[in-house]
């Protein structure tokens, strides 16, 4: 079965049954890597994990419009795309592998990064750790659970490390706007085994699991994103039309520190 990715604003197209996707009318992609369980193998609850070559995911980088991709170039962004498989890994939702973003040259913050669902229901794991970059132990300032919904974005404010869950039944496929030389750091994330917290599924509930290799840990926060306009984020608009329409929205990209309290102010709606 194909299903047309509506969402975005693109031709572009997903094989239900195999989650690859096609690219059509001249929308060109630089690329794609999967990833099989085998290959997060650390960073999952489960371990040993019972099958290595589970698919888990698929990223596709650098897509867009050969007239486009000048824009995207100028401003030293690319738009990317990720397939999550559905299904467990010994009940465990299938993921991401999780990073921190390295920090802006001359600033004083990290990068931040758009992430928007075509497809699907998504969990975002977002914990705030200022000293990600030491090897100690990490403190966790801040731990949220964002539940984000198919024609919905979320902005990862700086210092946030983060992961992408697939909290449901189908395929979750989402797009990222990200600067293409921000640094990205796996290795925080794979020595305390994943993310602060892991998604089980339990029939038709996701639970949050704490995980064991972290110490003083917030209580994860449930919470449901919130759109802003002046950030270019406005639900059921796709991220990459509103980009080209008004790409200086996303100053808060390269210089975050002017919009710290608006991206925060996206992310506190806590579900009760």
């Amino acid at each position: 079965m194909i299903t047309e990715l509506k969402t975005s604003g693109l031709p572009i197209y997903l094989d239900v049954t195999t989650c690859n996707l096609e690219f059509r009318d001249n929308l060109t992609c630089a690329g794609s890597v999967s990833r099989t369980a085998g290959q997060l193998k650390g960073l999952l609850c489960a371990d040993p994990v019972p099958d290595e070559n589970e698919p888990c995911y698929s990223a596709y980088r650098d897509i867009a419009f050969e007239g486009d991709r000048v824009v995207f170039q100028q401003h030293d962004f690319r738009y990317d795309i990720t397939v999550i498989q559905p299904g467990t890994i010994a009940g465990e939702c299938k993921k991401t592998s999780g990073h921190y973003h390295g920090y802006i040259p001359g600033q004083a913050n990290t990068y931040p990064e758009v992430y928007e669902v075509l497809l699907g229901q998504a969990i975002f794991i977002l914990q705030k750790v200022m000293n990600f970059d030491r090897e100690e132990e990490p403190v966790t300032d801040d731990l949220k659970a964002v539940f984000v919904e198919a024609g919905q974005a979320i902005i990862i404010p700086p210092f946030y490390g983060h992961c992408s869950i697939n909290a449901g039944t189908g395929p979750l496929v989402f797009s990222n706007i990200a600067v293409v030389s921000c640094p990205i750091h796996y290795e925080p994330i794979r020595r305390k085994h994943g993310l602060a917290v892991y998604a089980q599924r339990e029939g038709d509930v996701v639970n949050l699991i704490p995980n064991p290799y972290y110490q003083h840990v917030p209580t994860p926060q449930r919470v449901l994103p919130k759109e802003n306009p002046a950030l270019g984020i406005t639900f059921g608009k796709p991220v990459y039309e509103s980009f080209l329409q008004d790409s200086e929205k996303f100053e808060f990209l390269i210089h975050p520190a002017a919009y710290e309290s608006e991206m925060r102010l996206m992310l506190d709606q806590i579900i009760p």
